[in-house]
């Protein structure tokens, strides 16, 4: 099984920069409702069977404009790959910069104390996805939000079952993909750096490739 996690595209919606505790909270709703900008490049799914998206629009809108070609009929929708909601920290006629609401509303979540859906809850439904996803058994494309697909990546690491390919360590990026694949036998060197003109694993493969290995002449 091999899972290949976007994050959706980026939403046509420019938030003010200060805000009221009404405000950022009616501002939200306005994003959840808000058209996505193009997608400039439609690509193919290859060897994925299936594509999962969140019940919020900006998820299936970036699967209908990214993957043109794939039947709508093998398209999910599951509130389980859902954003985790967020609201003002509390109430306040005084504004604040954006900012401020998005930093200490996720300080909430963390410590499980006025938000919507709290860091343990959050959790479990990631641990049910991914339940479904072993369950099923195939190859599948997840379209999904930041936030949750930052706590997603964390779920899939803990089960040890699973490699997961990342580019980027910083926020995760509109349309930015993560590899999450069934752990490799290791080639048995160091940290994947053994041999890299042999490597057995991806991971080494992968290294071996970025230093400008030739596979083919050396068997591979």
């Amino acid at each position: 099984m091999k899972i290949l996690l976007i994050r959706h595209q980026k939403v046509d919606m420019d938030w003010e920069h200060r805000c009221s505790s009404e405000e950022y909270d009616r501002a939200s709703e306005l994003y959840d409702g808000a058209d996505i900008l193009p997608v400039a490049y439609p690509q193919e799914t290859g060897d994925y069977t299936r594509i999962y998206v969140s019940t919020l629009k900006r998820t299936m809108q970036t699967a209908e404009q990214m993957f043109p070609a794939f039947p709508p009929s093998m398209i999910t929708r599951t509130r389980l790959l859902d954003e985790v909601p967020l609201q003002a920290f509390r109430h306040t006629e005084k504004k604040y910069p954006r900012w401020i609401y998005d930093m200490l509303g996720r300080a909430q979540w963390a410590l499980e104390k006025h938000q919507k859906e709290t860091r343990t809850e959050t959790k479990k439904r990631a641990d049910q996805l991914i339940d479904l996803l072993e369950k099923e058994n195939e190859n599948a494309i997840l379209i999904t939000h930041g936030f949750f697909m930052s706590v997603l990546i964390s779920r899939f690491r803990r089960r040890k079952r699973y490699e997961v390919y990342r580019s980027s360590t910083f926020v995760i990026a509109p349309l930015e993909k993560v590899k999450v694949t069934d752990r490799q036998p290791h080639c048995g060197g160091c940290r994947h750096n053994c041999l890299l003109e042999k490597a057995g694993c991806l991971i080494g493969q992968d290294k071996a490739r970025k230093l400008g290995i030739d596979f083919d002449r050396t068997g591979r």
